[in-house]
């Protein structure tokens, strides 16, 4: 396992093969560190037009000033904070981040539901997700990319307590302080009270001690000699003169006894680590990677560079060596905004940011050796370092020769969010620099149309010039005070005609410009407001309800992009609380989501079990389309509609009775699947579920047969029932089944037959 810490390169021991494998990996990533700043200077430079079009500097010659005009229209800035409050309002509905870890299987959903409320509770309530997402999801709009770092920070828990109780007892809590992920160091321990009674009882019971001949009074004794320091108890000391002595396994019988009813006061430090996960940004001017690898996963060379003074380093690094670090690290000749470095030349390619002025920057050369800038540099490389064959990755952090730490780990812990993606590319294409181009045509056309305004709103007046001395023009003297003899100003001086200009073609142009411009954001003009396909005769008015708009469905692409980062953002978060499952705040978080209210942390317990689980399936629920705010009212209608519809159809079933459990799960399906659309995912809530259905098909039953028929219905009965009695009538006559032809068959059997007149 490699673990290399706060030492010079030089100073390696490469007599392990391990370590030698490690300085042949650190002299190529120098190598490849050159190499790939070199392919990142083109996307540096679009990322620093970008940073000035945004805050309308002039950075082109097209944005140059003329004629003293240096307006700078405002195309970038609008745009990248429309997308930025599109974006990140769509990935935080009602200002939280709603996500779900899929479970796998039924046997995961505890495990799952634990994983979901402790990442929750990090991202919602130990950090600020409007905050942090918002900075996000802008370096993405303005820079192509954002690179978001997952950063554990831990907090050394320090507490002291004075506990009571006995051995077992003390034995117990020292325990329970290790299952909680602390560590018990007991400073002190003093006896404070044995219970003659208890001991006398437990020895009375004790068959090997039942014939030894002694009494309370001999325990007492014995108790009250003892010492409060002392830990062991000396039982042959006891019996030191006695007629009755105990045999030694006796005695440890009877020390046992003693011990279980001896109470101790003991004091304890408690030690341990709390744990917050900070979301820190990574500036994309810092970032270096392979260009050509979409994936973050895939990536087999990327990290950053950090500038700071070496006091900074000492504090985020506690560990460094200062004399060997001042001696090896690499120093920032162009101070910290350039990032300049003497080996790889780092300002060829820096972002200068935006200095405030008259604020000076520390240099390499500062008074101050403390003050002085160097590049740290993080970085993670997929490097076979143990010679198994297997490509392990490796973080290195370092400056210059100087190892700050080298060790294996098992992810990179960057999330990176691009809201336009391009094919085949780790970098996308910024929201600013699509629009650049608008910025700088409107730019041209805005001054051009305030140096018409100015020349139409300001008099000019001419004179003849036969009647002006040049020469003294020339020497400095105004034109008032060289005016010929023979002027005159009814005559001579006359009013310029003022210039004329097409307004209305620069209108027009600028017009359409602008129309361009929201087209590349999504936005689009209302005559593209609906598909011809929904608008198609015989679709019904919920499909035209949910029918989005390009508008829609373009920023909808957009939040679903940007939301890739976050899944994986919310993915390096689990892995992290896992990284630390041991410690205390992991396991009191995983406690407060337990099913049992115990300090487990399921997922960690089934990792420890190489019953691996990886939650790369995130639910995230997004505001898009009818689930964005602005669609909240037609939302709510939509569901009305739904509900109504249903609700008509399933009455008049009733009514009729022939509705049963099968059809009507037919009728509601169309209706589930609408609110499914609308983010619904229980439709229950909002439609009669099946046992409700059931319920009213039983009292629709039970209601026809106590409905009481009207007069008609009562008519209709007596007849019905008066023909069906006359044609039992008729049917019992010719079976000869009918009481008259029962009383001549008995006449007949008893010898009296009937005699007809």
């Amino acid at each position: 396992m490699l673990d290399i810490k706060n030492i010079p390169v030089d100073k390696i021991n490469q007599n392990r093969k391990i370590n030698a494998t490690f300085v042949r990996m650190k002299n190529q990533m120098d190598v490849k560190m050159a190499s790939y700043l070199r392919y990142l200077g083109t996307k540096n430079a679009v990322n620093r037009a970008s940073d000035y079009h945004y805050l309308c500097l002039a950075v082109t010659d097209s944005t140059a000033p003329v004629n003293g005009i240096d307006y700078i229209h405002p195309s970038v800035k609008p745009v990248v904070d429309y997308a930025t409050a599109v974006i990140a309002k769509g990935l935080m509905p009602n200002g939280e981040v709603n996500f779900d870890f899929v479970a796998d299987g039924e046997d995961d959903e505890i495990a799952a539901r634990q994983a979901t409320d402790m990442v929750s509770k990090v991202v919602n309530q130990m950090n600020d997700p409007h905050f942090i997402l918002e900075r996000w999801i802008m370096d993405a709009a303005m820079h192509k990319n954002g690179m978001m770092m997952i950063k554990p920070v831990r907090e050394q828990i320090v507490r002291y307590i004075e506990t009571q109780g006995t051995n077992e007892q003390l034995r117990a809590f020292e325990q329970q302080a290790m299952e909680a992920g602390l560590t018990a160091f007991r400073q002190s321990k003093r006896r404070i009270n044995i219970d003659s009674n208890k001991v006398m009882n437990e020895i009375r019971g004790e068959a090997s001690l039942q014939k030894a001949q002694f009494g309370i009074d001999t325990i007492d004794n014995f108790i009250n000699g003892l010492t409060d320091t002392e830990d062991a108890i000396d039982i042959s000391s006891m019996f030191e003169g006695a007629q009755a002595g105990l045999a030694s396994a006796e005695q440890d019988v009877f020390r046992d006894v003693i011990e279980r009813n001896t109470v101790y006061s003991a004091k304890y430090k408690l030690t341990g680590y709390n744990i917050n996960i900070k979301f820190h940004p990574i500036a994309q001017h810092y970032w270096i990677c392979d260009p050509t690898v979409a994936e973050m996963k895939d990536q087999p060379f990327c990290g950053y560079y950090d500038p700071m003074t070496i006091q900074e380093a000492t504090e985020l690094y506690p560990g460094i060596d200062l004399e060997e670090f001042e001696k090896f690290a690499e120093y920032n000749m162009n101070g910290a905004y350039q990032a300049g470095s003497v080996l790889n030349n780092l300002a060829i390619h820096a972002r200068d940011s935006v200095p405030v002025m008259g604020i000076p920057v520390s240099s390499a050369a500062s008074a101050d050796p403390d003050s002085r800038q160097v590049s740290i540099v993080t970085v993670w490389n997929k490097y076979d370092i143990d010679g198994d064959g297997e490509m392990e990755l490796i973080e290195l952090i370092y400056s210059g020769s100087y190892i700050i730490s080298a060790r294996e780990v098992e992810f990179i812990p960057v999330a990176n969010m691009c809201p336009k993606p391009l094919p085949g590319n780790f970098y996308g294409m910024s929201i600013a620099e699509s629009v650049i181009p608008m910025q700088e045509y409107n730019t041209s056309a805005a001054r051009a149309e305030i140096q018409l305004g100015l020349l139409t709103a300001t008099p000019r007046i001419g004179v003849k010039p036969d009647r002006l001395d040049f020469e003294m023009l020339q020497d400095g003297e105004a034109a008032i005070f060289i005016l010929d003899s023979k002027f005159d100003p009814a005559k001579d001086v006359y009013q310029l005609p003022p210039p004329s200009g097409n307004l209305q073609f620069l209108e027009v142009a600028m017009n359409r410009i602008q129309q361009d411009t929201m087209a590349m954001i999504g936005m689009t003009t209302p005559q593209d407001t609906f598909n011809p396909e929904v608008m198609a005769p015989g679709n019904s008015g919920i499909k035209l309800q949910l029918a989005l708009t390009p508008n829609q469905i373009i920023q909808d692409n957009t939040v679903r992009n940007s939301a890739e980062g976050l899944k994986e953002a919310l993915w390096l978060i689990w892995r992290t609380l896992i990284q630390y499952g041991d410690d205390y705040g992991v396991k009191k978080l995983a406690q407060n989501f337990h099913p049992d209210k115990k300090p487990e942390f399921l997922d960690f317990l089934a990792w420890d079990d190489m019953n691996f689980c990886d939650r790369k399936q995130v639910h995230l629920e997004l505001a898009l389309g009818m689930n964005s705010e602005e669609n909240a009212l037609a939302r709510l209608q939509i569901i009305q509609k739904c509900q109504q519809e249903l609700y008509t159809t399933t009455q008049a079933m009733v009514t009729q009775g022939t509705l049963t459990k099968e059809i009507y799960e037919k009728i509601k399906k169309p209706f589930a699947d609408t609110l499914y659309v609308l983010g619904v995912k229980d439709c229950d809530i909002y439609l009669p579920s099946n046992d409700e259905v059931l319920q009213m098909i039983e009292q629709g039953k039970a209601a026809m047969k106590a409905k009481e028929p009207t007069p008609v219905e009562k008519k209709d009965l007596s007849t019905a029932q008066l023909n069906q009695i006359k044609g039992q009538q008729i049917m019992a006559e010719m079976s000869g089944q009918d009481a008259e032809s029962q009383l001549d068959y008995m006449s007949l059997a008893q010898g009296k037959p009937k005699v007809y007149s």
